[in-house]
C-alpha cells in the first residue's frame, strides 16, 4: 500500500505492518485530550447509572411501575461490544487507532497476536462510502477492570453483616461513599454484597439476619431505596395481582451477552452447558472483559426502576428495546453484580430467601432500628410492644421481633403488596394494619386446607366439633371483589387477575347483591356447565380463552359457587366463624338459576358444651360426638359418594363454629410461652378464615382416599427421554419432580408414560421447545435428582399425577431427608391426570406434603414398604416395556 493512501477500517484482514500517522507529535496530544473528552461525555451520557436523576419519594410510588424515563435511541443501535479484551501482563502496552472523521468512535487494538475492533455506535445513521475514510492515529487509551467491584468501601471500618442483629450497629455503617448530589443513594454493589453472603449458606436463620442488617442500613441512611432493595430481595418487581413480568427470554439474555462480552452464541451454550445457570453465564463470559471508559455504578433504585421500564415495554421492537436496556445494565455491572443482576433478569436469585424470611428480616429491621419518617412519643405503650426499647433484655427484644414478624405476615396475607406495606413501615410498624387494611382490589392470599387420607381420619381430628362437609367442585378456585362503585375484580388462587377471562361473571356481580353499593369479597369456584346446567369437568373450562373475552364470543358458560365471604360493605369478617360467615353469603346474596349459588353443603352438630354459637335448634344432623356414632359417620359417607356421583373431586370437611372461650384474638408473643404459641397457631382448629395458612379446620377428602389408593400429586415436569417403539420421536417417560419451598428446589418423584393421548404427546413436543426456550441444554442448578433424561425442561407447569403408593427410592430424591437421610421418595406406577393450569410450579406438591403422606401410608398399611420397595418396578419394569 502506497505511503499516501488511505486504508478503509471495513477491510478485514489486518495489515502485519503498523501503520504511522503523518501528523506532526505536538498537535496529536492536544487533538486526542479533546477528542477523548468528547467520547468520555458521549459514555457517560449513554452508559451512565440508569435514572440516577430526581431521588425517588421515601415513601415509594405505590405501584406505578411508569416512573421511569429512558431514552432508549441512546443504546437501541448498539450491536458491537464495548469492551477490551484483558491484556496479558507479558504484553506490551497496546496501541490504538482512533478515527477522527466521524463522531463514531472506531478503536483498533493491536498487539502481538491479534488485532480487534470495538466500534460504538449511538443512533448513528449509515455510512456512507465517503464516511469510510479515516485518519488513523496513534494512541494509548487507558483501561478499566471490569472485575474490580466498584463502590469499594473496604478501606473503612465496617461491621460485616453477618453480625448478630442485636449487636450490629446500623447507625454506624459507613455510606460516605454513597454520596451523590442527589444525597445518600445506595450502590447495586451493598445489596450484591449481602446476596454473596447469603448464596454460601443454607442456614434460614444465617439468611434472616444478613438480610435484616442489609435492610437497616437502608432504612436508616437512605429510605427511598428500602422499597426497591425489598422487591430486588424477593424475585419479583410488582406485586402478582398487577401482571407486571420482566419478559426477559434467553434471546434477550443471548444478545444482551454476547454483545457486551464480545462472544458468540455457541459460547454461551457451552457455558450454560456447564453452568446451567443465567448468571454464572454472564459472570463467567464477562470477567476478563475490560471497558474503555468505567460507567457510573449502578444504584439499587436505579436497577429497579430500569426494570420496571423493562416490564413496561410494549408493542413493536419490544424485544430490541429490552436487550438494549439490559445490555445497559449488564455494561455497567462489576464483578459479583453481573451474576446477580442476570439471575434478576430470570427471577431466580439463587440465594434462599423465600417470601417469608424477606418479610422476617424486615419485620426484624423495624423492630430493632426506627425509621427518619416515623415518629415514636413517649409513652405511646403500642410502640413500645414493637420497638426495642434501651432497657429491654435479648428475651424480650427476641419476642418483640416475633411479634413484629407475626403482624407482618398477617398484613402481606391480607394485602400482599409490598408498594403499599414498605412505605407503611417508615411512617411506623404499629399502625401498619391501619394503612395496609384488607382492601377491595387486592387479593388476600387464599386460605388452604390439609390433606386427609380417608373419612376416618376426618372423624378423629373433628372429634367433639360441628362442622359442615361441601361438594369440592372440579372448577377454578376464584376470588371475587366488587367495590361500592360497581368495579369487579376475578382473582386466581395465586392472585393473578383473571378479570379478562370472566366477563359474564363480571355482569352477574350486581344482580346477586340484595342492596345496592353493596361492596364484597367472596371466595368461590368457577365451574363450566353446560346448557342444561350441569357441571362440566375442568378440562372443558380449560378450554376457554384466558384473555380479552367477549361475552358474545362465549362458548363455554359458567356458575359462580361461591363458599365464603371474607369483607362484605369494606368491613372484613376473617374473624367470624365459618357458620356466621356462611350466613353472610345467604342474607346479602341472591342464588341466580345456573348463574350463581352456594356450594351445596350437609352440617353436623356436636355436643354443645364444646361449641360457642352453635344454635339451639337445628335441621342439621345431630351428633353428641360424629367421631364416635357411626350413623351420623355414614350419612357423611353417602354424602360423599354422592359428591362423586355428581361430578365431583370429592368433599371440603370445615369447622362451623369457634371452640370455647375462643376471642378473636391471637395470643401475646410477649406473654404467651413457646408451647401455648405453637398450641394456638398450629393445633387449635379455628373457624376463623385464615390466609395464607393451610389450616386443619379446613380438610380436604377426595375419591382416591376412599378408593384405597394414595392421594394425587400435583407435580413438575423436569425431563424426558425419547420414546421407544410406537412412541419413537415422543416425548416419554416425564420425569416428574415435587417442590421443596425451603430450599426453592425440585425433587424428582418419578418417571411418567401412562395417561397421555397420542394428541398429548404431540402438543407436549410443541409447548417444549428449544425454539420457545422451554427446552434446557442442561439441569438446572435447582434440579435435585439423579437421572439424566435426554431432554431438560424449563419448570413452568404443574400436573396432576396418581400412583399405587409412596416408596422409598435410592434414586428420586422426593422429600429427601425427612424419611431417610440418603434416600428420596417416589411415587409407583405413576399415571397422569390432567394439567393444573391453575396452580403455580411453587403451588405444587411440596416435600414436607410428601413425606406426611409416606407417614401416613406406612401407618395404613405398615412398615414393609420402607425396605422393600426401592422404586425398581417404576425404574423398569414401569415403562421400559410399555414402550
Amino acid at each position: 500500500m502506497a505511503k499516501g493512501q488511505k486504508r478503509k477500517t471495513t477491510t478485514p484482514s489486518p495489515s502485519p505492518r503498523k501503520k504511522t500517522s503523518t501528523v506532526p507529535q505536538k498537535g496529536l496530544e492536544f487533538f486526542f485530550e479533546s477528542q477523548r473528552k468528547k467520547q468520555h461525555e458521549l459514555e457517560q451520557e449513554a452508559f451512565g447509572d440508569p435514572l440516577l436523576t430526581q431521588p425517588a419519594s421515601p415513601l415509594g410510588n405505590r405501584g406505578n411501575g411508569a416512573d421511569a424515563d429512558f431514552d432508549l435511541q441512546l443504546v437501541a443501535g448498539d450491536e458491537e461490544p464495548l469492551f477490551l479484551p484483558k491484556a496479558k501482563k507479558e504484553e506490551s502496552p497496546v496501541q490504538d487507532t482512533i478515527d477522527t472523521s466521524s463522531s463514531t468512535s472506531t478503536v483498533v487494538t493491536t498487539n502481538s497476536t491479534s488485532q480487534i475492533k470495538i466500534e460504538e455506535s449511538i443512533s448513528q445513521p449509515a455510512l456512507t462510502p465517503s464516511q469510510d475514510e479515516k485518519k488513523e492515529l496513534n494512541c494509548t487509551v487507558a483501561l478499566v477492570d471490569a472485575s474490580k467491584p466498584a463502590n469499594d468501601d473496604s478501606s473503612m471500618p465496617k461491621q460485616p453483616l453477618t453480625t448478630d442483629p442485636l449487636e450490629f450497629d446500623a447507625k454506624s455503617y459507613p455510606v460516605t461513599s454513597w454520596s451523590t448530589p442527589d444525597g445518600i443513594v445506595a450502590p447495586y454493589a451493598f445489596i450484591t454484597e449481602a446476596f454473596c453472603i447469603i448464596a454460601e449458606t443454607s442456614a434460614r436463620i444465617g439468611i434472616t439476619n444478613v438480610l435484616c442488617n442489609m435492610l437497616r442500613v437502608l432504612m436508616i441512611h437512605t429510605p427511598a431505596d428500602l422499597l426497591p432493595a425489598v422487591w430486588l430481595c424477593s424475585n419479583a418487581i410488582a406485586a402478582p395481582y398487577k401482571g407486571i413480568e420482566l419478559g426477559i427470554g434467553p434471546l434477550i439474555l443471548s444478545k444482551s451477552i454476547t454483545s457486551v462480552a464480545g462472544t458468540n452464541g455457541k459460547t454461551l451454550k457451552t457455558l450454560y452447558e456447564k453452568y446451567g445457570d443465567w448468571g454464572d453465564v454472564a459472570f463467567s463470559a464477562k470477567v476478563s472483559v475490560r471497558t474503555l471508559l468505567q460507567p457510573k455504578p449502578l444504584t439499587v433504585r436505579g436497577v429497579y426502576s430500569t426494570l420496571k421500564s423493562i416490564a413496561n415495554l410494549k408493542g413493536q421492537g419490544t424485544i430490541d428495546a429490552k436487550a438494549a436496556l439490559v445490555k445497559k445494565l449488564v455494561l455497567a455491572a462489576r464483578g459479583e453484580e453481573v451474576r446477580f443482576l442476570v439471575r434478576t433478569f430470570v427471577s431466580h436469585l439463587r440465594i434462599g430467601a423465600v417470601r417469608t424470611t424477606v418479610l422476617s428480616a424486615l419485620a426484624k429491621a423495624c423492630t430493632l432500628d426506627i425509621s427518619p419518617f416515623c415518629s415514636v412519643e413517649d409513652g405511646d405503650s403500642l410502640a413500645a410492644q414493637f420497638y426495642r426499647q434501651p432497657y429491654d433484655d435479648k428475651a424480650t427484644i427476641t419476642m418483640k421481633m416475633k411479634r413484629a414478624e407475626s403482624l407482618m405476615r398477617e398484613c402481606y396475607a391480607q394485602h400482599p403488596n409490598l408498594d403499599d406495606i414498605v412505605p407503611a413501615i417508615l411512617q411506623g410498624l404499629s399502625h401498619l394494619k391501619e394503612h395496609c387494611p384488607l382492601t377491595v382490589g387486592v387479593p388476600l392470599r387464599p386460605m388452604l386446607g390439609k390433606i386427609t387420607r380417608d373419612l376416618s381420619e376426618v372423624f378423629v381430628k373433628l372429634e367433639g366439633r360441628s362442622f359442615a362437609c361441601e361438594y369440592k367442585y372440579d372448577g377454578q378456585r376464584a376470588q371475587i371483589h366488587l367495590d361500592k362503585q360497581g368495579k369487579a375484580k376475578i382473582f386466581s388462587r395465586h392472585l393473578e387477575d383473571m378479570t379478562d377471562k370472566y366477563p359474564d361473571v363480571v355482569a352477574i356481580l350486581p344482580q346477586i347483591c340484595k342492596s345496592e353499593n353493596q361492596s364484597f369479597i367472596i371466595d368461590a369456584e368457577i365451574v363450566a356447565i353446560d346448557n342444561n346446567g350441569n357441571i362440566q369437568p375442568f378440562s372443558t373450562l380449560s378450554n376457554r380463552a384466558r384473555k380479552n373475552v367477549a361475552i358474545e364470543d362465549i362458548t363455554i358458560n359458567v356458575c359462580i359457587l361461591a363458599f365464603d365471604i371474607m369483607l362484605l360493605n369494606d368491613e372484613p369478617v376473617l374473624w367470624e366463624s365459618f357458620r356466621n360467615r356462611r350466613q353472610l353469603l345467604r342474607d346479602h346474596f341472591t342464588p341466580i338459576k345456573d348463574r350463581y349459588d352456594l356450594v351445596k353443603s350437609m352440617d353436623t352438630v356436636a355436643s354443645q358444651e364444646n361449641q360457642d354459637g352453635a344454635p339451639e335448634t337445628t335441621s342439621e344432623l345431630k351428633a353428641p360426638n360424629v367421631a364416635n356414632s357411626v350413623e351420623y359417620q355414614d350419612e357423611v359417607s353417602e354424602f360423599f359418594k354422592q359428591s362423586i356421583k355428581d361430578g365431583c373431586e370429592g368433599i371440603m370437611v370445615k369447622v362451623l363454629d369457634h371452640a370455647s372461650g375462643y376471642s378473636g384474638n391471637q395470643l401475646d408473643p410477649i406473654t404467651a410461652n413457646k408451647t401455648e404459641m405453637k398450641q394456638t397457631r398450629v393445633n387449635q382448629l379455628l373457624a376463623s378464615y385464615e390466609p395464607d395458612k393451610r389450616m386443619e379446620s379446613w380438610l380436604k377428602v377426595k375419591k382416591d382416599y376412599v378408593e384405597g389408593v394414595s392421594d394425587s400429586l400435583d407435580l413438575v415436569p423436569i425431563g424426558a427421554w425419547w420414546g421407544n417403539g410406537r412412541k419413537v420421536g415422543w416425548y416419554s417417560p416425564i420425569l416428574l419432580a415435587c417442590y421443596n419451598p425451603e430450599n426453592e428446589t425440585y425433587e424428582s418423584v418419578c418417571k411418567c408414560i401412562s395417561g397421555f393421548s397420542d394428541k398429548f404427546y404431540k402438543d407436549m413436543l410443541e409447548f417444549y421447545s428449544v425454539e420457545n426456550g422451554r427446552v434446557l441444554d442442561a439441569p438446572r442448578h435447582d434440579y435435585i435428582t439423579d437421572h439424566r433424561p435426554d431432554v431438560w425442561f424449563q419448570s413452568c407447569e404443574v400436573w396432576e399425577i396418581k400412583g399405587a403408593d409412596i416408596t422409598v427410592s435410592p434414586i428420586h430424591k422426593g422429600a429427601i431427608g425427612h424419611i431417610d437421610e440418603a434416600r428420596g421418595l417416589s411415587l409407583r406406577f405413576p399415571r397422569f391426570i390432567r394439567k393444573r393450569d391453575d396452580k403455580d410450579v411453587e403451588d405444587a406438591t411440596c416435600s414436607e406434603t410428601l413425606a406426611e403422606m409416606y407417614t401416613k401410608q406406612t401407618n395404613l398399611h405398615g412398615s414393609s414398604n420402607t425396605e422393600a420397595n426401592t422404586g425398581g418396578v417404576e425404574e423398569d419394569d414401569g415403562w421400559i416395556g410399555e414402550d
